[in-house]
């Protein structure tokens, strides 16, 4: 295997790998989205604790509950707007640009990337009765929460280096463009839709993560329809990733093999014809020989012919055999059968470097 076939079957394994990957994903996506579809969507009120009071274990194992965001306890407060919550997400983040193969690039670096949240729950109105409240629980579990916090402040400080500065910077391949600071945050009367696990424990209502693997645990600004339908569009992405990387991993292994059974058909078809050339060559010998001439007297007289050869009857390959076989398309009488047969692919003459498109037998006196 060459280098070419070693980067091919590299490439194809990681191809097919990822698309293994993509349909997993995929697959969840899609279960996900027809599992969602199919909730109810209920609300923090007398008639889901009459519900889970009633049912078996008093839980729910997969449902949807709407509702608005209230804090349990304490709650955050922004450091830049009169604003609170129950979770706060701050960064720091450097942009830069940098040098890479004589190319300019845009690069962050992030320099303080961290999240505070607090106890919260969801009710119907912010001034709802909290006997009724559905606390949340481990949010930071929850897909899609926290990429949908409101962002509260979002600040970007232009370096000021100087020219010198600036100039050993470009020199170096690295420019440092500035700062940029960012808050976001999940605001309370921020109606949310949670889904999961709801149960009644002690009189309190709760939501936290299914107990089963292929059940995703949800906390989202979006209304349930709007939900199917990001969880829908992530399934096709999925799906068109899976394909085209499955595609292009089976078309290098495709390539690989074809390349090998093209290479295994030429070499049997090669040593078909060089067999039919050494028949024929040994069919000549025998007719030109002598009938009354013993085996053994052929023998020692095609030994002796061989020793005696001139120079310029000698394969000019090994320089030991006679020449056997003409070249073409050039017409060159220069090789024996045996050396025509081992000289490597693709075929070149040995005396005018041409392409050798076929061997055929020469018969001499």
């Amino acid at each position: 295997m060459d280098s070419v076939d070693t980067i091919l079957s590299i490439g194809s394994t990681i191809s097919s790998v990822l698309g293994l990957v993509f349909y997993r994903y995929y697959r969840n996506r899609t279960d996900t989205a027809r599992q969602v579809k199919q909730l109810r969507v209920w609300h923090p009120d007398v008639d889901l604790l009459n519900h889970l009071n009633a049912a078996d274990n008093q839980s729910l194992d997969y449902a949807a509950v709407e509702g608005v965001v209230k804090e349990m306890g304490r709650n955050l407060r922004s450091h830049y707007i009169p604003a609170e919550g129950v979770i706060k997400r701050s960064q720091i983040i450097e942009h830069k640009s940098k040098r890479v193969n004589g190319f300019w690039s845009e690069m962050k670096k992030i320099i303080k990337d961290s999240t505070e949240m607090v106890p919260f729950a969801i009710m119907k109105s912010e001034q709802g009765d909290p006997k009724y409240r559905v606390e949340v629980l481990d949010p930071a579990s929850a897909g899609q929460i926290q990429d949908e916090l409101s962002s509260t402040h979002d600040h970007f400080e232009p370096s000021k280096s100087t020219f010198m500065q600036i100039g050993l910077d470009r020199l170096f391949g690295e420019v440092s463009k500035g700062i940029q600071e960012t808050e976001s945050m999940l605001l309370t009367g921020t109606t949310v839709l949670g889904v999961g696990k709801v149960f009644l424990e002690r009189g309190q209502l709760k939501i936290t993560a299914p107990e089963e693997s292929n059940r995703s645990y949800i906390v989202t600004t979006m209304r349930l329809p709007e939900l199917v339908r990001h969880i829908e569009s992530q399934s096709s992405t999925y799906k068109i990733l899976s394909i085209i990387f499955t595609i292009v991993g089976g078309s290098m292994l495709a390539y690989i093999i074809w390349k090998h059974v093209k290479k295994y058909l030429e070499d049997r078809k090669s040593k078909l014809e060089f067999e039919a050339i050494r028949r024929n060559l040994a069919e000549a010998r025998r007719v030109q020989s002598k009938p009354s001439r013993s085996t053994s007297q052929q023998e020692s007289e095609e030994e002796e012919g061989q020793s005696g050869l001139r120079e310029e009857d000698t394969c000019v390959v090994c320089l030991t055999n006679p020449r056997q076989v003409i070249v073409l398309n050039c017409g060159h009488i220069a090789m024996c059968v045996d050396c025509a047969e081992l000289l490597p692919v693709p075929k070149k003459c040995p005396v005018c470097r041409a392409d050798v498109e076929r061997v055929m037998p020469v018969y001499r006196p």
